[in-house]
């Protein structure tokens, strides 16, 4: 029974898979079959009746055959075709000829796209000819008016353009027969061509219009603005001379010369119509003119330079020489009593040495100047750089001078921190003295020696001829922290002693109770008036804490209240 079941639900699947791919596939046929409608209704044969406004002649009259043969083609023969398939397609389908059917329909729809292609391909060149005439009827009309503008400047204005202008007119009668060769085209139909014709003209127009506009200045530069501006160049340089003026080095009339050559080149280049090359060329050598003009500006500049600074910086090596003077003086005074470091003396013998040399420098500088033998900027580069190591010497002296001021500076501060210092021992031995403790531990009093003793050590140092600062500085560093150790230690030791004493008063309360506590107070006692303050306090506070559990943490509050009413 389940077997038949089986079998029946297999069978049921399979007739509505059947039934369900026969649907797609007659539903894929009548897509198909509405593509093809959609391409017959196609308005190609209206689209192929606005050709016939157009000169039937030539190009158009040969397009619009290919064209219309084409689609005749599409209409008799492959729209057709693709229905007589449609049918056969049918046809296999009610066989039950699924597989053949599914390759016939894919056939169909490459036949029908390929069609549409056909379609685009026409209603694209159709359109394409029908713009171009469109177009140029349109833009002709434009171009003549740029045509007739170009002929009337080059006629009124001959004279602006120079050799150039024979050329200029050859340029304007080939547009003519351009002009003529169009009409001849449109004339017979070939519009595409005659497009080309057009673009061309618009081109060549716009180029010779801008050649128009650029010739003119263009000459105008080579013959008068530039020449002009070389011919001030070499009066300025002949002048500069005259004064005094060392100029070899720039070769200005070898370089005027070489410019003169080119523009002559340039003036050619234009009578060639090479403008966009001359105006290239031209730019660039009015750079180089303007560059002249900088060389020469330059040597002027120096000259004033050289005058107003020569006196400034030979006053600077004087004054620096002077302060170098007074430096050694100061630097043997200080070798007495500090002991100055190998690099530190070698540093001011080199101030010596460059000073001496900078000195030398300078007179050959000013030996120049003088003879006027050499280029006022090469001596101004030298007088600059001159300069620039004086400010560096300046500067290095001035942190040698500094590192001199800074000894003595040193030594005053150690002088005043070994004060502080004992202030702050004789401050730990008062606070000692007001506690009034029955007497200080052993470890106590030999760091509180050791301390003293290194202040000690301190101030021997410092009267030692000639006086080491970097051992000083390490002397202090030492006495500091040993005096800061036993400052500690004694405010320490203080607030244990007062802790003690205050546990032990706090806990007589418990000894006639309490044998433990009266025993372990005793022993309190007895380390306390040993000067072991610290034992005392473990010791009572231990006692305590047997017989009362917290009782040292109320201790403690019991003294901050007593302090903050203080």
């Amino acid at each position: 029974m389940e077997v038949a079941m089986f079998i029946l639900l297999l069978i049921t699947g399979v007739m509505i898979y059947i039934y369900t791919y026969r649907k797609r596939l007659y539903q894929e046929i009548e897509r198909l079959e509405s593509w093809k409608l959609t391409i017959m209704n196609r308005p190609v044969t209206d689209e192929l009746s606005k050709v016939k406004q157009l000169n039937m002649t030539g190009q158009t009259e040969e397009l619009f055959e290919r064209w219309r043969n084409s689609w005749d083609e599409i209409v008799i023969s492959q729209l057709p075709d693709i229905e007589v398939k449609l049918f056969d397609i049918e046809e296999l389908i009610d066989k039950h000829r699924y597989k053949k059917a599914k390759e016939m329909l894919r056939q169909a729809e490459q036949m029908l796209r390929k069609v549409e292609e056909e379609i685009q391909i026409i209603l694209q060149e159709l359109q394409e000819l029908v713009g171009s005439e469109e177009k140029n009827r349109i833009e002709i009309e434009e171009l003549k008016g740029i045509y007739r503008n170009i002929k009337k400047t080059l006629l009124a204005h001959r004279h602006t353009f120079g050799d150039a202008g024979q050329k200029l007119e050859q340029k304007v009668e080939e547009m003519q027969k351009k002009f003529q060769s169009f009409e001849e085209l449109t004339k017979h139909g070939n519009y595409l061509d005659a497009r080309e014709i057009v673009l061309s003209l618009r081109n060549e127009l716009n180029t010779l219009s801008q050649m128009l506009k650029d010739i003119p200045e263009l000459l105008t530069e080579c013959q008068t603005v530039i020449p002009t501006q070389l011919a001030e160049i070499l009066e300025g340089y002949q002048e500069m001379l005259e004064q005094g003026y060392i100029l070899e080095h720039l070769q200005i009339e070898k370089e005027i010369e070489a410019k003169q050559q080119k523009i002559a080149q340039y003036v050619e280049m234009i009578a060639e119509l090479r403008v966009e090359e001359a105006k290239s060329e031209i730019v660039e050598l009015k750079e180089d003119a303007e560059a002249l003009y900088d060389l020469l500006e330059k040597e002027v500049l120096a000259y004033q330079y050289i005058k107003a600074e020569m006196n400034n910086i030979e006053e600077k090596l004087h004054s620096l020489n002077d302060e170098t003077k007074e430096t050694k003086e100061e630097t043997l005074f200080v070798q007495q009593s500090y002991r100055l470091s190998r690099e530190e003396i070698e540093r001011y013998r080199q101030f010596e040495k460059q000073i001496n040399q900078l000195i030398k420098r300078f007179a050959l500088v000013r030996v120049k100047a003088v003879e006027k033998q050499t280029a006022y900027s090469l001596i101004k580069e030298e007088l600059e750089e001159l300069d620039s190591q004086v400010e560096a010497v300046k500067e290095q002296h001035l942190q040698f001078r500094e590192m001199l001021q800074m000894l003595r500076k040193d030594e005053l501060a150690a002088r005043e921190k070994v004060n502080e210092m004992k202030k702050k021992i004789a401050e730990a031995m008062r606070l000692v003295k007001k506690s009034r403790l029955p007497g200080l531990p052993e470890a106590y009093k030999l760091q509180l020696d050791e301390a003293k003793d290194s202040l000690m050590r301190v101030a021997l140092r410092l009267e030692e001829k000639p006086l080491n600062m970097e051992a000083v500085n390490q002397a202090l560093d030492e006495a500091i922290a040993l005096v800061q150790r036993i400052y500690d230690l004694t405010i320490e030791m203080l607030e244990q002693a007062e802790l003690a004493e205050k546990v032990i008063q706090y806990g007589n309360r418990y000894r006639s109770r309490y044998r433990s506590v009266s025993e372990g107070l005793e022993e309190a006692e007895l380390s306390f008036r040993s000067f072991e303050y610290e034992l005392a306090l473990e010791q009572a506070v231990a006692t305590i804490e047997k017989v009362e559990p917290g009782a040292f943490q109320r201790i403690q509050e019991l003294i901050n209240q007593e302090k903050n009413k203080e």
